[in-house]
């Protein structure tokens, strides 16, 4: 009986064999059956590579949970001709978030989180002047719906673990941008305020707890911290668009925020931990449903259509062509000062593509495609063959939409709104700063037809109504006007790609009785004083501040600020990211200016560079030094070992001493930045 059974066994394992063997021999080969998928990923890539938009790329894609297509473009290393591989690490920027979105959600599976608790329960130190501080939730966070105001970091080439503390003593003298869950807008203080919960709930560090709880479990060996700190030596080096010169690994230092670097099959692995079937599941199913739902706020159902960031972490959990056949999509893609990537899944159909690319490009733009084609291939959905309209016929503006003409702000500066004579359509032009007469001291204002000129010319963009929408067929863009709790905006409809709707304008008040600031700044030139001497050169310029005729009562420094006493004006444009108030402070015997952390002083009282040796020292304070240039002249400098030195001309870094070691021309009105410890000393040498 025995023997028998053993024969039947072995018949029975040759039938297997010999059947799986057939099915595997008669499977259509990848590179044919995802033709479409690969065309179109390499067609993006190099359309992004060849336009000087990146210099190296790499792409993967999974399908039911299989890798079924890695390719890798260009050389990481150019002296040495090295190309990428797929081992080769990029720094995947704000992708990164979803690793903070996991580890947060692993911490709820263990209970050990609440996310409608308050983040104060997990932070006790965490403060603002703004009461209403005490009313963000875990979960807003997520949403981007907090109300913080901004992004307290910076981009550098060598580690700090300072970060933490520089958004707490940051943030302690700081108002909301409104209040907690009533609106959604991007925010990184954010995610780095989710990485401290993570580490004071778990008692590890937020990298070590993400190798553990993410990396381990899915097999992602070859992601950590950005490039400049992960240890491998197996990274795409970043070298600028303009110049080709090679810059050292860039260090971003909020990991939660966007300070992961990965490959693109490690990216694409954690991307199917989203698929319900994936036998490598990290997330409990509750966990799982919640990352994937939609994350309301109180301003969710004011616009037309659906708003973007309404998701916990992704920036999207759908988009319209893929819903409407009964997919849901995902995506959430990321930028450094060097890098872009991108992860969109579709976690039902086990699909999971990532992108990653050398420069500066949307990996949005370049993941879409490829998301389209592998759903082509897969005849889940066939695109729309595309058709040819014509412009909409242009309609008489019904006259309660006319009240939105005036003044409004689109996060760093201030534009006018003009329906046109025939009321059927308006323009959208800058307004014309006041700039202050070199020569005799005095304002100068632009004159009637100086303003009536500039409106015709410098209009940015032109819409014309049609049915309740606005439409600029040449850039086909489409918006409407809106009223929220009492406050105007212009929204754009349903964005391509994404098929959201966004605020893009808000309407800013007019002011009865303006407040003035108690020193005259109309005109002048503002230097950093404390950055850090491994910043990224990108990060460092030229500040001004502007004041508009047509605008009273406000000013434009890094964004539109509404003027409160004499030496404070507050975040004016509150429907956007990244804005911060403005204090005036009494420093050194003068006003220096206070925007989030960074200390500027005027320009006007920097030393000018002579011809022969200049010698500078950095202070006990550790203040930043400059010194201006007044005519063209060829320096070369020495520095200490840790020592900084950057020539900004134009707003831009004409020289950097982290990649230039010869002598430069520095033009006449440029200016010279020392960044060091205190006692350093730096010497340049004109002629």
């Amino acid at each position: 009986m025995k023997k028998t059974w053993l024969i039947l066994s072995a018949i029975l394992l040759i039938i297997l064999l010999t059947t799986f063997a057939e099915a595997k021999s008669k499977r259509v080969p990848d590179a044919q059956y995802y033709k479409n998928t690969i065309t179109a990923a390499r067609e993006t890539v190099w359309k992004a590579i060849t336009t000087g938009s990146g210099s190296c790329a790499t792409v993967a894609v999974m399908d039911d949970g299989r890798l079924v297509y890695s390719e890798c473009f260009g050389a990481a290393e150019r002296s040495s001709n090295r190309p990428v591989d797929k081992y080769t690490r990029f720094n995947i920027g704000s992708t990164s978030k979803m690793f903070a979105a996991v580890s947060i959600l692993l911490l709820v599976d263990d209970g050990k989180i609440n996310l409608d608790e308050k983040i104060v329960k997990y932070i006790p130190d965490f403060t603002m002047k703004d009461e209403r501080y005490k009313d963000i939730t875990v979960r807003m966070i997520f949403n981007h719906s907090s109300g913080l105001p901004g992004s307290t970091f910076f981009f550098s080439y060598e580690s700090c673990d300072q970060m933490h503390k520089l958004l707490l003593d940051n943030i302690k003298n700081c108002y909301l941008k409104h209040a907690p869950g009533e609106m959604s807008m991007y925010c990184n203080d954010g995610f780095t305020l989710a990485e401290i919960i993570v580490e004071r709930v778990s008692g590890k560090r937020f990298m070590n707890f993400v190798a553990e709880r993410i990396f381990k479990p899915l097999g992602m060996k070859n992601s950590g911290p950005s490039i400049g700190e992960c240890g491998s030596d197996n990274i795409a080096q970043y070298y600028d668009i303009k110049t080709g010169k090679k810059y050292p690994a860039e260090v971003v230092n909020i990991y939660a925020c966007g300070g992961i670097s990965s490959t693109a099959e490690d990216l694409s692995k954690f991307g199917n931990s989203f698929n319900p079937k994936s036998r490598n599941k990290i997330l409990s199913n509750a966990s799982l449903a919640e990352i994937r739902k939609n994350q309301p706020y109180r301003f969710y159902n004011e616009l037309k259509h659906r708003p973007m960031m309404s998701e916990f972490g992704w920036e999207y959990s759908n988009l319209d062509q893929f819903e409407s056949k009964g997919f849901q999509v995902l995506g959430k893609g990321g930028n450094t000062a060097c890098y872009s990537a991108n992860l969109q899944i579709v976690p039902d159909e086990g699909i999971s593509i990532a992108l990653m690319v050398n420069g500066h490009v949307s990996g949005e733009s370049l993941t879409h495609p490829i998301l389209e084609a592998l759903m082509k291939d897969k005849n889940l959905v066939i695109p729309t063959p595309l058709k040819a309209e014509k412009p909409v016929e242009a309609q008489k503006i019904p006259a309660e939409i006319l009240k939105f003409a005036g003044i409004y702000t689109k996060n760093m500066a201030p534009f006018k709104i003009t329906f046109n004579k025939d009321e059927n359509g308006f323009d959208i032009y800058p307004l014309a700063p006041i700039n202050k007469d070199k020569k005799n001291g005095v304002n100068k204002e632009p004159s009637n037809k100086d303003k009536n000129e500039k409106t015709a010319v410098n209009a940015v963009i032109s819409y014309v109504y049609n049915d309740g929408i606005f439409h600029n067929f040449e850039k086909e863009s489409k918006c409407y006007f809106t009223v929220i709790n009492g406050r105007q905006y212009l929204a754009l409809h349903k964005i391509k790609n994404y098929g959201v709707d966004v605020i893009e304008y808000q309407k800013l008040d007019e002011i009865k009785n303006p407040v003035s600031l108690k020193t005259e700044i109309t005109g002048q030139q503002w230097l950093v004083r404390n950055e850090n001497p491994c910043i990224l050169a990108g990060c460092i310029g030229i500040a001004t501040v502007d004041f508009y005729e047509e605008l009273p009562g406000y000013l434009n420094f890094a964004g539109v600020k509404k003027i409160e006493t004499p030496d404070y004006a507050s975040i004016a444009g509150t429907a956007f990211r990244d804005q911060s108030d403005l204090h005036l402070l009494d420093l050194n015997g003068e006003t220096w200016l206070k925007s989030s952390y960074t200390l500027f002083s005027p320009a006007g009282s920097v030393r000018k560079l002579i011809d022969g040796v200049n010698r500078v020292v950095i202070k006990s304070e550790g203040f930043n030094e400059w010194l201006k240039i007044d005519k063209g002249a060829i320096v070369n400098f020495e520095k200490p070992i840790n020592g900084r030195i950057i020539v900004i001309a134009k707003d831009e870094a004409v020289y950097d001493s982290v990649v230039d070691k010869d002598e430069i021309y520095a033009p006449e009105g440029s200016y010279i930045f020392f960044a060091g410890a205190p006692g350093d000393m730096f010497k340049a040498v004109a002629k």
